[in-house]
């Protein structure tokens, strides 16, 4: 290699490592599936309307108000199914990056004071890519996505500069961190109802890694109208009437309890 490359070599990579705008773009981007072109996707979605038999019922005249606001994050994994088997009817869902409330409060306020749902169900989730933007650094990303995650400065506190992954049981903690925020967020917006007992806030983390080892995609509660202590919530009169077998997925581990 002549010297005249040797120098260009070097100016190239002074210009990455001493650049941030340069750094930024080396960030992995998340890309499309492979072979799963716009086209096929846009045939899926009209076979699956195909598919759908016509209701013998029409649920668009019903009054009656969904069971649960649903505020989870938009990860495309996180799925209603995962909450109720026969979700049809009974979630009214609003979703962002992180389940924050700050982000969504005219949707979150249509489902609680207009629609009267008697759960707001908020839901953060394992493997979290929108945790991971925050806490690896994330001045490189659009304003728009900026504006969202600057909001987790308050419960989780400023990002870090290590791009490094988030060990398992530090980004559980952060996970669990947000929501329980999210709950006192919402009881403080919400005190009213609550107090009337219209309604009941409740704080879960959907386990699509099974960091909690209980089985991958398990909703686990760990916060009701701002109690935290899983011992406490499942001696709650509102789960009395629970089969205790379903009352596993209650609860934190104990090495993680505020």
């Amino acid at each position: 290699m002549g010297p005249k490359k040797i120098l260009s070599f070097l100016v190239l990579c002074s210009a990455l490592f001493f650049n941030p705008e340069a750094r930024a773009d080396m960030r992995p981007v998340l890309k499309h599936r492979a072979g799963t072109p716009p086209f096929a996707i846009l045939r899926e979605i009209l076979a699956t309307g195909s598919r759908i038999k016509p209701a013998a019922t029409i649920l668009a005249g019903s009054s009656a108000a969904p069971y649960i606001t649903w505020l989870a994050d938009a990860d495309a994994r996180v799925q209603p199914e995962f909450i109720l088997a026969q979700a049809a009817g009974k979630i009214y869902t609003v979703r962002n990056l992180a389940n924050q409330l700050d982000t969504s409060l005219g949707p979150v306020d249509y489902g609680v004071l207009y629609l009267h749902s008697p759960v707001l169900l908020i839901t953060g989730n394992t493997d979290s890519e929108a945790i991971r933007l925050f806490t690896a650094g994330y001045g490189d990303l659009d304003q728009t996505i900026r504006r969202d995650l600057d909001h987790l400065n308050l419960p989780l506190g400023y990002p870090g500069n290590d791009a490094k992954k988030e060990e398992k049981k530090k980004e559980l903690r952060l996970i669990e961190k947000n929501v329980d925020y999210q709950v006192r967020q919402a009881m403080e917006r919400y005190r009213d109802r609550i107090n009337r007992s219209r309604l009941v806030v409740v704080g879960s983390v959907l386990d699509i890694a099974n960091y909690y080892g209980r089985g991958a995609n398990q909703l686990i509660i760990i916060n009701i109208n701002g109690e935290t202590d899983g011992e406490t919530i499942r001696k709650m009169q509102l789960l009395r009437t629970v089969d205790p077998k379903l009352l596993a997925n209650v609860g934190r581990p104990a090495a993680s309890e505020p």
